[in-house]
């Protein structure tokens, strides 16, 4: 049976858990491009490098907070691996149609987590990773959820992450308010209780 989305995967994926993921490594960054400054030096590689420990540090806050019961950590240092119920994954900045050999290399924590969560059927390694797209400026133009077989992409399912969170009223054509006419104002001097002019305010 072809397998079109994440959940078709494993029922632990589902599509409310991965937009959860999504929005903590959105926020990550966001706060790591709105840090982001030229001005003392910062280049490209310092905006990846903060854009990455910014989003696992929001995953591993998420996880410390005990909010998600199915978010558990498998490797909390750089070689960042985390879990969303049994399934491990990873993300990454780049092209969810073109991996890289770094996007594609796989740890232990991570063979032994998919041999838990597959033990019942072949899952002929496929890996499981949120591939962050970005605009010009760094902001996060998509994250897609990526499923990587021998280097070759066979799931790629784009988190819905427009709505999140962002609410826009419709523009309403209407014929133009030209406004209501008012009387002049009164001018004058200020009088005090004594009826005495007064002109300090």
């Amino acid at each position: 049976m072809p397998k079109f989305y994440p959940w078709d995967y494993h029922p632990d994926l589902t599509a409310e858990r991965l937009v959860e993921v999504a929005k903590l490594l959105r926020q990550g960054r966001h706060d790591a491009v709105e840090r982001h400054d030229e001005a003392i030096g910062d280049d490209n590689w310092v905006l990846g490098c903060r854009s990455y420990n910014c989003g696992r540090f929001q995953v591993l806050e998420a996880h410390r907070s005990g909010v998600h019961t199915w978010l558990s950590i498998l490797n909390p240092n750089l070689q960042f691996i985390f879990a969303i119920g049994l399934v491990p994954v990873r993300f990454y900045r780049g092209d969810a149609d073109e991996p890289t050999a770094k996007t594609c290399r796989v740890a232990y924590p991570e063979l032994n987590q998919l041999g838990i969560a597959f033990v019942e059927e072949a899952n002929d390694e496929v890996l499981f990773r949120f591939a962050i797209e970005t605009d010009f400026d760094g902001s996060v133009d998509a994250i897609k959820f990526v499923g990587l077989r021998h280097s070759q992409v066979v799931l790629s399912w784009e988190v819905p992450l427009q709505t999140a969170e962002i609410v826009r009223f419709p523009v309403v054509a209407s014929e133009q308010d030209h406004g209501t006419e008012l009387a002049p104002p009164a001018v004058g001097l200020l009088i005090d209780d004594e009826g005495v002019a007064n002109d300090e305010e």
